[in-house]
């Protein structure tokens, strides 16, 4: 390896907290639905997603978040992912 050369390194940095504020999300997914089911969401999806509670198995993703402070590294994981050899 010359010595300019560079090396890739993937990382994953768990911290010990993380402060701020979760702006927008939304939930998505599929879900298999009787025709019953899919006449009773049609009619009023709101209402049947909590009355069924199904809002727990779609995804939750976050849109718009501000990040205010985060905590120290409780540990360091890392791997080459490009090495030039």
């Amino acid at each position: 390896m010359m010595q300019n050369e560079k090396i890739k390194v993937k990382f994953n940095v768990p911290l010990d907290y993380v402060f701020g504020y979760l702006r927008y999300g939304h939930k998505e997914g599929v879900l298999e639905l009787t025709k019953e089911e899919f006449q009773r969401l049609k009619k009023d999806p709101i209402t049947f997603l909590e009355e069924e509670d199904l809002l727990c198995d779609l995804d939750l993703i976050i849109d718009d978040y501000r990040i205010e402070d985060w905590g120290s590294p409780l540990e360091v994981n890392y791997e080459v992912v490009d090495n030039a050899e």
